[in-house]
């Protein structure tokens, strides 16, 4: 009589038990055993607020952030914030997170998100692995390794970066494209890559662009290897969805982003994609908050020595991850020879990650083309923990076969918990979790003081003025700080959230550089209810500001001895009048000498990129058409204007003035030559249109300005 064969249960039954096991690792790395654990912040520094934001403008306008993200209502007071500019991808995932908040409060949304992210990458390995014929307690551990690598713990705060669910079934996706025998059920296939390309291009760029390269290698590959059409079809349809779905998702961003200097919310340069580039060794040396000292010490060491900068730890597979990533080199190394074989196109995958994205690599040369957006390549690098834990799980599922059945899920259980606690920094010790919570607490108690003590719906001006997004550090205040308020209130208005280059920018800037009586003044006739003020943002801590806001007698409202805030509550004017954001006095000045008394004053309005000195030279780059301006307060009267001019050989300048021409010269190489014109300058603003006649080049070195000629010391003298 045949032994009896014994049951499984069915595939979407294990499914459901990887995930609840993913849910009950996120509850132990984390430290989250009960519900007030949820509730406390692991991370309130930097981009986490950002995230933070994004989730409380969906939880406050749910429709408009479905559809654009453009004008969150409570940001940019008294103005408005315009964010047109700002790609804000993922609007669906965070809707939705914005209407959990609502019911569970905002932390515990963002952080119950981020965990289901985290039980579905889990599911999507294990899918992908049982559909690759692992058995499922291989399939089980490798999907906890995967669900839990550094890349996914570290970005999960995102709700963006950490969605690689799309990865385990794209790298199938690619897999299938590139065989030689005929497809079988091709409607599912041409389903998932439908739904893959549908999903990366409404997601975060970074996502959908290392998609959409990991995919074209695919496609190359396949159309080398002569791989039937039918199997071509899937992979056509990820590649075209996906393009046409991003574009139309990031258009505007896109537009203005090489529209021109002066027109983009991100800058970024080429020494960034050095700075931000794949490094093979980031997949092998562990990270410097490692459980284990020696290997904490080794990652302080590497942080240490590795010159430049750019992101850490991200791309670390882990130990387990780490030998599989060996052994997968070293076995298609072993298959060269054949070009085929197990583990042979994973191998060809890694190299063509290393190749794109290295320093110097083919994303450098796109940086260099105008491709600049995607500076971070070291992110494609999470593509190696898929390939990597599929050829690992692959290779001990075989190893473990011919042991008994209850040894290999004993083996399988030890590595899935050995790789989980190994790849993660210890993130359960709830002190720095009960800060951060008592620091958003007196955010809240400072909120809900002054929403009793302010009109309903008071626009609050925060010092010191700080663009959004990327502003950095300044002096000791971390980037964002000026979200708290904010997240942590439900009816004021808070100036913060202008782009670089948006006109309510400038003219936060410039009545912030006004002493406080004019400052007061100016804020209140806008229709500003109270000046916020956090003191880590000035050198001086903001003494001499606090000092000048109390001799004019203001009410200063009391402030959380944790927090390092000043507030004191304004005069609103029961009429507020807006200031005119086209007034050319808001523009940059030329440079950071100050204004001489009785004479015009020069502004780089539009074109120009930023000031440049040395010693007493100061000079501005503009690419082929800049205008300057210049302000004069007395009546019309003759001027004489000195400057210094250079650019490239064979090319010609142009000035006109009130549309007619007045001067032109050849340009030429070297050093600045000298100029000196007499204008007729009328009362208010008099501008000097520039304009260059032949191409523009771009300085190389990691200079990705598009550069025409500059100006040098402008200066002007009324008799």
């Amino acid at each position: 009589m045949p032994a009896p064969v014994a049951r499984q249960f069915p595939v979407w039954l294990q499914a459901v038990a990887v995930a609840l096991a993913a849910g009950l690792a996120v509850a132990l790395v984390f430290g989250r055993t009960g519900w007030h654990d949820w509730t406390l912040p692991h991370w309130l520094e930097g981009d986490p607020l950002e995230v933070y934001a994004r989730v409380q403008i969906a939880a406050e306008q749910p429709r408009h952030a479905l559809t654009s993200f453009a004008a969150p209502a409570r940001l940019g007071a008294p103005f408005g914030a315009d964010w047109a500019g700002y790609p804000v991808p993922d609007r669906l995932v965070f809707t939705l997170t914005g209407a959990l908040a609502r019911l569970t409060g905002l932390v515990a949304a963002v952080q119950l998100v981020g965990a289901g992210f985290f039980m579905l990458n889990a599911v999507s390995f294990f899918l992908c692995a049982r559909w690759l014929g692992r058995r499922w307690e291989w399939a089980a551990a490798f999907a906890l390794g995967f669900a839990f690598c550094n890349y996914n713990l570290r970005w999960g705060i995102t709700l963006s970066l950490n969605q690689t669910f799309t990865l385990p079934p794209l790298v199938l996706l690619c897999a299938h494209a590139a065989r030689h025998a005929a497809p079988i059920r091709r409607g599912r296939w041409l389903g998932l890559g439908g739904a893959l390309g549908l999903w990366l291009g409404m997601g975060n760029p970074y996502l959908a662009y290392f998609a959409c390269v990991v995919g074209g290698g695919a496609l190359v590959l396949a159309l080398q290897r002569r791989a039937p059409r039918s199997r071509l079809a899937p992979q056509l349809l990820f590649l075209g969805v996906l393009t046409l779905t991003f574009v139309a998702s990031n258009a505007t961003y896109a537009w203005q982003h090489w529209h021109g200097p002066d027109a983009t919310a991100l800058t970024r340069d080429l020494s960034d994609f050095t700075r931000y580039a794949l490094r093979p060794l980031d997949w092998i040396v562990p990270p410097a908050d490692h459980r284990l000292a020696p290997l904490a010490q080794l990652g302080r060491a590497y942080q240490g020595a590795r010159a430049g900068g750019g992101e850490f730890f991200y791309d670390y597979l882990g130990l387990l991850g780490v030998t599989g990533f060996v052994w997968l080199a070293v076995t298609a190394l072993r298959r060269l020879p054949r070009g085929r074989g197990a583990g042979f196109d994973a191998g060809l995958g890694l190299a063509w990650l290393i190749v794109f994205g290295v320093a110097g690599g083919v994303n450098s040369w796109l940086g260099a083309a105008g491709v600049d957006m995607f500076r971070a390549s070291t992110r494609i690098g999470v593509f190696a923990s898929v390939w990597a834990g599929f050829f690992l799980c692959g290779r001990l599922a075989r190893a473990t076969r011919r042991l008994p059945r209850v040894v290999s899920v004993a083996l399988a259980l030890g590595c899935a918990a050995f790789t989980c606690w190994e790849q993660t920094p210890p993130l359960a010790r709830r002190a720095p979790r009960e800060n951060n919570f008592a620091r958003w607490s007196a955010h809240r108690q400072l909120a809900a003081e002054l929403e009793r003590a302010l009109p309903p719906a008071a626009a609050v001006f925060q010092l010191p003025v700080t663009p959004f997004p990327e502003a950095g550090r300044t002096v000791a205040m971390p980037d964002y700080e000026h979200f708290l308020p904010f997240l942590t209130s439900s009816t004021l208005r808070f100036s913060y959230g202008h782009l670089s280059t948006a006109p309510a920018q400038r003219w936060s800037r410039h009545i912030a550089a006004l002493p406080a009586a004019e400052l007061v003044a100016a804020l209140e006739r806008t229709g500003v209810s109270a000046l916020w003020i956090d003191r880590r943002g000035y050198a001086d801590e903001a003494a001499r500001l606090v000092a000048g806001l109390r001799t004019l007698g203001l009410t200063e409202i009391p402030v959380p001895t944790l927090l390092p805030i000043s507030v004191f509550r304004l005069h609103a004017a029961i009429s507020p009048v807006h200031p005119d954001l086209t007034d050319p006095r808001l523009q940059d000045a030329w440079d950071d000498r100050p204004a001489t008394p009785g004479q015009p004053q020069v502004f780089a309005l539009r074109g120009w990129y930023g000031p440049e000195r040395d010693g007493a030279r100061r000079w501005r780059w503009a690419g082929p058409q800049a205008s300057l301006g210049l302000w004069w307060d007395g009546p019309s009267t003759r001027l004489r204007f000195n400057f210094a001019v250079a650019g490239r050989s064979r090319t010609r300048l142009h000035l006109r003035v009130n549309g007619v021409e007045i001067w032109s010269v050849p340009l030429s190489e070297g050093a600045a030559t000298a100029h000196q014109l007499d204008l007729d300058l009328r009362p208010g603003l008099t501008t000097l249109e520039w304009t260059l006649e032949g191409k523009t080049f771009r300085p190389g070195g990691g200079d990705r300005r598009e550069l025409g000629f500059m100006i040098e010391n402008p200066a002007v003298s009324v008799p």
